[in-house]
């Protein structure tokens, strides 16, 4: 049985979406796939029972039917961190328990990683413990948004610090790739990491439904609750004149708007060009004709309680934080890492 573990340089680097596109096409290969996030961070109670939401969807991804207390066996909630810090706390034996009944039968285990490499230190578990104590090596994943990044990967290198631990890395959500290409793969290639791919910024990876957003909002849906799963790749703020606001909306796709209630001449401007969903700030509903010609044009409107600058705040959060949930999304993982990784490279890493 081969395993692998997927870290990151820092929070949100596209863990989660790497887990999920390694383990569809190794599966599409015909191997049995096991999955494992020990250290739950993102609770959702189902039941009686606090679970990893993320490591739970992960799980449904790639088809898999274990018992969420077994994928993630550690919760990180306030009390654990409490006695980690005040009395102690040894978690090797549930990891190593859980781990040993996920992978029976399987041929590769994806083990996800902590937030960031030195995530668990405190409670001697952080990603280089881990992958110590489950006997695999680590795959890392970086936002690369320029060379600065550099600098958070070599630093990494230094703390796994045995090469033969750290299998390589691949540059996620980049936007300029040529620069990445010809400056940091043959920087980081010469000092022993291998750069197993460059992949672009994909604005359906960052996507967020209208669902999660109104969720995450707490907003009320007023018509068209049918259309939560559609995405939304970006938003505007209907601040302006409606005339400035139609020509800036029309060079956009996927977008939200967002605005108070009262400002009708932007809403039928959004409308016009296609938003895919109007959000509704300070508890101010529309008009009862506007209602009507969103409903005709077939756009979700929804109402917020917060202001217009909290819900902005809030949606900036939203949108850096776009969870892996959807066919659509399943389907464009695989895609960018079929085109842009080197997959039997990894896969050799990997022990294949």
């Amino acid at each position: 049985m081969k395993s692998i573990l997927i870290g990151s340089c820092e929070g949100y680097s596209g863990k989660s979406a790497i887990c999920v596109g390694i383990g569809r096409i190794l599966r599409k290969k015909g191997l049995k796939i096991g999955y494992m996030k020990p250290f739950g961070n993102q609770f959702r109670e189902i039941g009686s029972r606090l679970v990893d939401d993320d490591a739970r969807n992960i799980s449904i991804a790639l088809g898999l039917t274990d018992p969420p207390e077994t994928v993630t066996p550690v919760m990180l909630t306030d009390d654990f961190y409490r006695r980690a810090l005040t009395e102690g706390v040894d978690v090797k034996d549930d990891i190593i328990d859980a781990y040993r009944k996920l992978s029976e039968g399987k041929d590769v285990m994806i083990i996800e990683g902590n937030e960031d490499l030195a995530g668990g230190i405190m409670y001697g578990m952080s990603d280089i413990e881990l992958a110590n104590l489950l006997q695999t090596r680590i795959l890392l994943v970086s936002r690369y948004q320029g060379v600065q990044e550099i600098d958070n990967i070599l630093n990494d290198q230094r703390m796994i610090s045995d090469p033969e631990l750290l299998a390589g890395v691949i540059l996620n959500e980049v936007v300029d790739q040529k620069k990445a290409a010809d400056l940091a793969l043959p920087f980081l290639e010469k000092r022993g990491i291998t750069v197993f791919g460059i992949i672009p910024r994909d604005p359906v990876l960052k996507s967020v439904s209208i669902g999660d957003i109104a969720d995450a909002l707490g907003g009320k849906m007023l018509i068209r609750e049918d259309m939560r799963d559609v995405l939304v790749e970006h938003f505007f703020v209907g601040a302006m004149e409606a005339i400035t606001a139609l020509r800036y909306f029309r060079r956009a796709r996927n977008f939200a708007l967002i605005t108070g209630g009262d400002r009708a001449d932007i809403q039928l401007a959004a409308l016009e060009a296609g938003t895919k969903c109007i959000i509704l700030t300070g508890n101010l509903y529309p008009s009862s004709a506007m209602l009507g010609a969103a409903e005709e044009h077939g756009v979700p409107v929804m109402v917020v309680s917060e202001d217009t600058m909290s819900t902005v705040e809030n949606m900036e959060t939203i949108m850096g934080r776009a969870r892996i949930l959807g066919k659509e999304k399943m389907s464009r993982i695989e895609e960018l890492l079929t085109e842009y990784v080197d997959m039997e490279a990894l896969e050799g890493a990997i022990g294949f």
